[in-house]
C-alpha cells in the first residue's frame, strides 16, 4: 500500500523507467501536491488512521463514566491473585477430590481462562468485531454451565483427571 503511494507520487511506474515529456512533467508535479496534500491532511482519511491506534488500556475516560463496575488496577489484582492461588489449589484439589474441588478448580481455571481470552479479544479483535465480547461471554457462561453439569451429574473434573492419569 504503501509502494503504491510512493509510485502515484512519483508520478507511476513509467516515470520511473522511461523519460517524460515536458506535459507529464506538468501533471506528474500537479498529482505530486495533491498526493502529499492528502496523505498530510487530517481530514476524515487522517481520522480514521486514529482508530487504528494502540489504546493506553482498556478503559478510557469516557467508558470510566458509564460505570465500571471496578477500576483496572483492582481486576489486574484479582486476575493475579488468582492465576497465583492456582499453583497450590490444583495439586491440592487434585489430590483431596470431592465436589468441593471440583468446584473450586473449575472455577479457578475457567475464570483464569476467560480473563485471559477477554483480555486478548479486548486488545486485538473488538476494534475490528465489536460484539466479539458478547460471544466470548456467552461461550464462558456455557463452559461453566457445561463444567457444573459435568462434575454434578457425572464423575466431577478431579476424578476424570484421575482416571485419565491411570490409562
Amino acid at each position: 500500500m504503501a509502494s503504491s503511494s510512493l509510485l502515484r507520487g512519483c508520478g507511476g511506474a513509467r516515470q520511473l523507467f522511461f523519460r517524460p515529456n515536458s506535459v507529464q512533467k506538468a501533471l506528474s508535479c500537479h498529482i505530486r501536491k495533491d498526493i502529499s496534500a492528502k496523505i498530510f491532511s487530517t481530514s476524515s482519511s487522517a481520522s480514521s488512521l486514529e482508530y487504528f491506534r494502540a489504546r493506553r488500556g482498556p478503559f478510557t475516560p469516557e467508558e470510566k463514566q458509564h460505570g465500571h463496575s471496578m477500576l483496572a488496577s483492582t481486576h489486574w489484582k484479582i486476575e493475579r491473585v488468582v492465576a497465583i492461588s492456582m499453583l497450590p489449589i490444583l495439586p491440592a484439589c487434585i489430590y483431596l477430590g470431592g465436589p468441593v474441588s471440583d468446584f473450586i478448580i473449575t472455577t479457578t481455571v475457567l475464570a483464569h481462562g476467560h480473563w485471559g481470552v477477554h483480555g486478548v479479544l479486548t486488545d486485538y479483535v473488538e476494534k475490528f468485531f465489536p460484539p466479539v465480547q458478547y460471544l466470548w461471554y456467552i461461550i464462558s457462561i456455557l463452559g461453566f454451565a457445561g463444567m457444573m453439569h459435568f462434575n454434578y451429574n457425572d464423575v466431577g473434573i478431579t476424578k476424570a483427571i484421575a482416571m485419565f492419569w491411570s490409562l
